[in-house]
């Protein structure tokens, strides 16, 4: 599958997916790009991407020898280095090209995607995530990626992907659907709200909205666990602004230097995953009756592709 639409900037990421994948690196489009491509969201120029964690020094290298518009790629501002070390523990790595003409492309670089509970790399579609990776992901802090989670789950349903109950978060739509055709077992397993819709129960909108607050207080958490232990090592970088290398590989130097003095591989470990979710669990709960939270899913399952070094 290839990307839509004419833009250049659709062929510019694109044959860079596709330089990686010829040389073996496991890598696909998630986020905006993918649900473009899947007919959910209209177009957008950034691009993020998910790499397998010990392929960074590839990527560096396909990113060195990838001009766009006669411009080079570099670390955007306060960028954690792209080396597997801190990729693994759940950074994400930034990248830009400054363009002279309209179009300025961004890449975001995952090697252990946010929320996402089983191997990406084993259901991709063309040069993309599976709709459910992309689905998963989209359990943000951010309303709009909300309605794309729900609408990649209707097409997944559409195409037999049962997987895709787990990501309509829309009240009515949830209701019509399950009137169709009842969830599997396993899908009733992991979220609970399901049984609610097959029973009917006026408790299920309510539910549903408190799901939405869970993982966007999980969200916020998450990111302030990786901005409070970026503090030091941004600071040190900024400091260093005016006399860091202007090409890529040496700005990785700086950043790798930096990094291994000042920013812990593994933030979320360290700050206690089990911590974080117990602490999204009090801040939903505030004003709610205790009891609506057992409806809640489990969300231990959605961090176990953070590792990072000890």
């Amino acid at each position: 599958m290839k990307l839509k639409g004419p833009h250049s900037l659709d062929k510019f990421y694109a044959a860079i997916v596709t330089r990686l994948r010829r040389s073996g690196v496991p890598c696909a489009i998630t986020g905006g790009l993918a649900c473009a491509q899947f007919g959910t969201v209209e177009h957008t120029e950034d691009c993020d991407l998910i790499l397998a964690a010990n392929h960074g020094e590839t990527l560096l290298k396909v990113l060195q020898t990838s001009p766009y518009d006669r411009a080079g790629c570099r670390y955007r501002k306060s960028s954690p280095p792209l080396d597997v070390r801190w990729l693994a523990g759940g950074f994400t790595s930034h990248f830009y090209w400054s363009s002279a003409g309209p179009e300025k492309p961004y890449l975001d670089v995952f090697c252990a995607p946010p929320r996402v509970s089983s191997p990406w790399e084993r259901e991709t579609t063309g040069l993309f995530a599976s709709m459910h990776t992309v689905a998963e992901m989209k359990r943000t802090k951010r309303r709009k990626d909300w309605d794309q989670a729900t609408a990649l789950g209707i097409k997944m349903l559409e195409i037999g992907d049962e997987r895709g109950w787990l990501h309509i978060f829309d009240g009515p739509a949830l209701r019509a659907l399950i009137r169709q055709h009842s969830p599997r077992k396993e899908e009733l397993r992991q979220r609970p709200i399901l049984q609610l819709a097959l029973e009917g129960s006026p408790l299920l909108d309510r539910a549903i909205q408190t799901e939405v607050e869970f993982w966007t207080h999980l969200d916020a958490l998450r990111l302030r666990v990786y901005q409070d232990c970026m503090e030091p090592y941004a600071r040190a970088l900024l400091k260093s602004a005016k006399v860091q290398p202007t090409d890529l590989q040496g700005q990785h130097r700086v950043r790798v230097k930096y990094a291994e003095r000042l920013l812990p591989t593994r933030p979320l470990q360290d700050y206690g995953i089990d911590r974080l979710i117990e602490e999204a669990k009090q801040a939903t709960a505030i004003g709610l009756d205790p009891q609506i939270l057992r409806y809640l899913p489990s969300a231990t399952p959605h961090f176990a592709n953070i590792t990072g070094s000890s």
